[in-house]
Order: structure tokens, then C-alpha cells, then sequence
């Protein structure tokens, strides 16, 4: 079972390895990803698990706020 939330509303930690479900942009919308890194800026880097644009290709990557994706945790 996993409990889903948007990552700054649950108040769990995002930190790397962390499983997301993005939220926005609308392309990736639905996707689960995991945390790589925080930028300067505060953004998160993500790896995408599928790559919609060329699905035999590497992952894509994005940076992403924390209102734009949310947080699969275990129970």
C-alpha cells in the first residue's frame, strides 16, 4: 500500500531516491520519477521510469518545484 501527497502539503521529507508522481507539466503529468538531486534554485532534479518521447531512448530528466509533483511513500 503506499500513501500518496503533494509534496509540500504531507510533510514528508523529499530527499534523493524518493518515489514522485508528477503533477505538472501536462506531458509528463501521471509518470512516476525518482529524486536525483536538489539545484541551487530549490528545484528537484527527477528521472523519469518512462520516457514518452522515444520509449527505447535514456530517461528524461526535469526540474520540477515541489508543487509540481507528489510523494509515493510506503506506508
Amino acid at each position: 500500500m503506499f500513501r500518496e501527497g503533494k509534496a509540500d502539503t504531507i510533510g514528508l521529507m523529499v530527499k534523493v531516491g524518493t518515489l514522485i508522481r508528477v503533477i505538472r507539466p501536462e506531458y509528463a503529468a501521471g509518470i512516476q520519477g525518482i529524486i536525483q538531486g536538489r539545484e541551487e534554485s530549490g528545484r528537484w532534479i527527477v528521472r523519469l521510469e518512462q520516457n514518452l518521447m522515444n520509449p527505447n531512448d535514456v530517461p528524461l530528466m526535469l526540474s520540477l518545484d515541489e508543487s509540481d509533483f507528489e510523494l509515493i511513500q510506503p506506508e
